[in-house]
């Protein structure tokens, strides 16, 4: 098994609880979906499910490959999220009257007449909430995507002691 090849078992079973994670959400996930009648969310959940049974796999059966998949969306997804945030910081400092347009242009602006509230500033501040929002959660992201690759590369380098033990004749 892995826990005789590798003294790092806290980062495989860190990847373990990631991939039963992705698991139970994904089929979470999908139940909700299926009874709301939701086809994006029906496919994204079964995709998730897929990927967290491919890192279980993967940790099972020592099969480095099974990390990909999660490894490679995630990426997708740290990529998404770190473009928006810079698209939501851009936007807080250029472009802040848009959405008070928004706001005034669908009469919204009358259940704020008593306050003396910016609509620009609050359109700075809620964009840039988003963007710390967005920030944490790339945050958390990366984290899980490091912890998933640690496994991964582990995963490999026992794989290959195993080969070149096998190719010894040991």
């Amino acid at each position: 098994m892995l826990k005789e090849h590798c003294c790092c078992g806290r980062i495989h079973t860190g990847a373990l609880i990631i991939g039963y994670l992705i698991l139970i959400f994904g089929i979470i996930g999908l139940l909700a979906s299926v009874v709301t009648g939701n086809g994006r969310g029906i496919v994204s959940n079964v995709l998730n499910a897929l990927v967290g049974g491919c890192i279980l796999y993967a940790d099972k059966y020592q099969k480095p490959g099974g990390y990909l998949p999660h490894l490679i969306l995630a990426g997708i997804g740290i990529a998404i999220y770190t473009v928006g945030i810079a698209l939501f910081v851009i936007m807080a400092i250029f472009v802040p009257g848009t959405l008070s347009n928004y706001i005034q242009d669908y009469g919204y602006e009358a259940q704020d007449n008593d306050r003396e509230i910016d609509p620009k500033t609050a359109s700075r501040g809620m964009l840039l909430f988003v963007a710390a929002v967005l920030a944490f959660i790339d945050w958390i992201s990366i984290y899980l995507w490091m912890v998933v690759y640690r496994a991964y590369q582990l995963m490999k380098g026992v794989e290959e002691d195993g080969r070149r033990q096998t190719y010894q004749g040991v």
